[in-house]
């Protein structure tokens, strides 16, 4: 008796698959915290695949800990969109890093899918180990900024907030954190979310879309996502390693963003910005080829708002930035920021207003800003008091082909080619 009346409450479907020898769970919220975190932890602990039909309440601190193969899939109307909700929760869910150090085995492969995030603490979803993700087509509202207890980038005071984090720092001491090697690997592939970062305090609070930081060898795919409103970088990707065989890329194409009006001037005063790609953290790894991996931004429209906002800043060299469309409302804002070397840049579309240039090219020690190329990027539609395009002192043998604008060579070596 007892039994079935727990199997009511949960409404739980278990189907086993003879094919794939798979558990199907499906479980049907209850919008009640006790019953609805227990259910789908117990189900995640299973592993395999679990249907989640209905609305779920996670509490305010809630978590499910991912430690298995898991697929989580969501239940969709007609036309895509997330039924399934879920509210609340704290790193609502959550792989954690594993005992032992570096890990000794693969991570799990986990896939996300379909469910709508609504009020969550810090983040719906924080991936700290896995060795393969897959976070499509769910919607992200609501996120609540959370107090951090230690400083950010040394200042008190400041809150986070993001929508994916695929990163194992922050459940590390902020005293010891480091890279480990494979705690986050192979594909990566985060599409088609619809990801809401307002709120109410966007200069206190570091933020984030999507936030990839130190994993190995990842094939990354961040594509087709719609970012809005987010307080400092809506998709940045940073201080990711090669593997050791030299695998890795991280694509990002065809995003959807429009950045704040106001954002954190931290750690850098430019903010809040569109994509960020590269090494920061660790600077150096941008111009090294063992842990450099590569990086191509394409087709991504971007909106910036703030005062100060860059549209993409490339920090790694060997970069591909290819056809996006970057509107810049900010009167110092600018469109387009490297700071690498031996980048190809090419087809990017620049609008807006601003006494900045539409293209910056500065060296930011130890990246030299040299030897990148410049071709057919459309300024047109950009008007600046400044220059078009700034190649900075120390600055060399970068090539610029293009229509007629003003550029401002301070640097030394760089041909300038106008086509018309």
């Amino acid at each position: 008796m007892v039994r079935r009346i727990i199997i009511s409450l949960f409404m739980v479907m278990v189907i086993f698959s003879l094919a794939s020898a798979e558990a199907q769970i499906t479980i049907v919220g209850q919008n009640n915290p006790t019953i609805d975190l227990q259910g789908v932890q117990r189900a995640v602990d299973q592993g395999g695949t679990i249907n989640l039909k209905g609305t779920f309440d996670f509490g305010n601190e809630g978590r499910v800990n991912i430690t298995k193969d898991v697929k989580i899939i969501g239940e969709t109307d007609n036309g895509g969109k997330p039924i399934t909700k879920i509210k609340g929760g704290y790193w609502t869910f959550h792989s954690p890093l594993p005992a032992k150090l570096p890990p000794e085995v693969p991570g799990p492969k986990i896939t996300i899918q379909g469910i709508h995030f609504d009020g969550a603490l810090w983040v719906p979803i924080h991936l700290a180990n896995s060795s393969g993700a897959t976070i499509s087509n769910n919607k992200i509202t609501n996120v609540r900024p959370k107090l951090m207890d230690e400083p950010v980038f040394g200042k008190p005071g400041l809150n986070r907030q993001q929508g994916i984090a695929c990163l194992s720092s922050y459940v590390q001491p902020i005293e010891t954190r480091k890279y480990i090697p494979n705690a986050i690997t192979g594909n990566l592939i985060i599409e088609d979310n619809d990801i809401d970062l307002t709120n109410e305090v966007p200069t206190k609070t570091l933020s984030q879309g999507v936030l990839v930081i130190w994993t190995t060898g990842i094939n990354a795919q961040i594509q087709r996502n719609t970012v809005i409103n987010c307080a400092r970088n809506s998709i940045e990707a940073i201080d990711n390693f090669l593997g050791k065989d030299g695998s890795g890329m991280v694509l990002i194409k065809d995003n959807k963003i429009v950045n704040s009006v106001e954002g954190i001037p931290v750690p850098t005063p430019a903010t809040p910005n569109g994509i960020v790609v590269g090494w920061f953290l660790d600077i150096s790894g941008g111009l090294d080829p063992q842990r450099n991996i590569k990086y191509v931004v394409v087709n991504n429209a971007i909106r910036t708002r703030g005062k100060t906002s860059i549209g993409i800043a490339a920090f790694t060299d060997g970069v591909v930035i290819v056809n996006n469309a970057i509107f810049s409302e900010g009167t110092e804002a600018i469109p387009l920021a490297v700071t690498s070397s031996d980048g190809y840049i090419a087809y990017n579309k620049m609008e807006g207003v601003s006494s900045m240039p539409a293209v910056r090219v500065r060296p930011w020690k130890p990246l030299k800003g040299s030897k990148n190329v410049f071709v057919d990027n459309d300024l047109k539609q950009f008007k600046t008091s400044a220059a078009d395009v700034v190649f900075d002192k120390d600055t060399c043998d970068n090539l610029f082909i293009g229509p007629k604008c003003k550029v401002s060579d301070l640097g030394s070596n760089n041909s300038v080619q106008m086509t018309k």
